[in-house]
């Protein structure tokens, strides 16, 4: 909600030689843009285009939970099945695979320290392994995470 700017401008000398004052109503946009006219010394009279307008961040926040959810891709049950396998019983126990998303597999640990275990592994390995599967998309990527769920204490 916008709320009316009033300005006051000196109007010349009245009777007696006193100043006048007129006080008019202008938008905020045309004031903000004098000031800043006087303040840069722009010689430009009209203000460039709004390029960028503003937006509530709560309309910004919505947009972006909106498309993530979406772009999310559930894990095919093939992976998720054979994950023990392929992963090995140790590893599977305290890591599970999250979701794929643009050929790219998501793995999610439940410790920082299984995360740093992770990391360690070569990635071409698991992808052989994975590559091996019929009926799955092609996976280019793996990423590691720590689980969001362990983080927030949902678990």
């Amino acid at each position: 909600m916008s709320h009316p700017v009033y300005v006051l401008e000196f109007g010349g000398f009245g009777y007696f030689l006193q100043p006048v004052i007129i006080m008019k109503q202008t938008n905020n946009q045309s004031l903000k843009w004098e000031l800043d006219r006087e303040r840069f010394r722009i010689e430009d009279r009209f203000p460039p285009p709004d390029r960028h307008p503003e937006r509530r961040i709560s309309d910004i926040l919505t947009g972006l939970l909106r498309k993530d959810e979406t772009e999310n891709i559930v894990l095919p049950e093939v992976i998720a099945e054979r994950w023990p396998v392929i992963a090995g019983e140790q590893l599977a126990s305290h890591v599970r695979p999250s979701h794929l998303k643009n050929g790219i597999l998501y793995l999610q640990a439940d410790h920082p320290g299984w995360l740093a275990e992770l990391r360690r592994l070569p990635k071409a390995g698991l992808l052989k392994k994975f590559a091996a599967i019929p009926d799955i998309q092609e996976i280019k990527d793996i990423r590691f995470q720590l689980d969001p769920a362990i983080r927030t204490g949902r678990k």
